[in-house]
């Protein structure tokens, strides 16, 4: 992965930052609990094999995304079955109307991550004025 862009108006800064090792998602525990500064995320694979880092509480009662199940290539909450993909986007909510499309206004932060060498590493950015 390459390192997030610049807006016209700010600059991103930041570096990449070890977050695990990849043989710890292959061994039996398919979803790791993420600290980065305050912020809490879960970090998993998806059946593509594609890393997905994103916010730890479900938008929808708060329910532990480290406690989820790892079905149909993402992330499902335990508690209501929101399904969230490796980009945090909700892709399914179980309990609305056919045809519903609310699913599609709902994201769960989500940080970029790269694979290098056996290293999971996450991107933590400062964004500054370009002033």
């Amino acid at each position: 992965m390459t390192t997030p862009q610049a807006t016209a108006h700010n600059k991103v800064e930041g570096h990449w930052k070890v977050i695990a090792q990849s043989k710890t998602l292959d061994a039996g525990r398919p979803l790791l609990p993420i600290t980065l500064g305050n912020d809490r995320f879960v970090l998993f694979r998806d059946e593509e094999g594609g890393l997905g880092l994103i916010g730890r509480n479900c938008p929808h009662r708060g329910a532990d995304l480290c406690f989820g199940r790892l079905e149909d290539n993402g992330l499902r909450c335990p508690f209501h079955g929101w399904h969230f993909d490796r980009t945090g986007q909700c892709v399914e909510q179980p309990a609305e109307p056919e045809g519903s499309k609310m699913y599609t206004q709902i994201k769960v932060p989500m940080v970029p991550v790269k694979e290098e060498n056996g290293v999971i590493s996450a991107w933590c950015e400062t964004t500054g004025d370009k002033t």
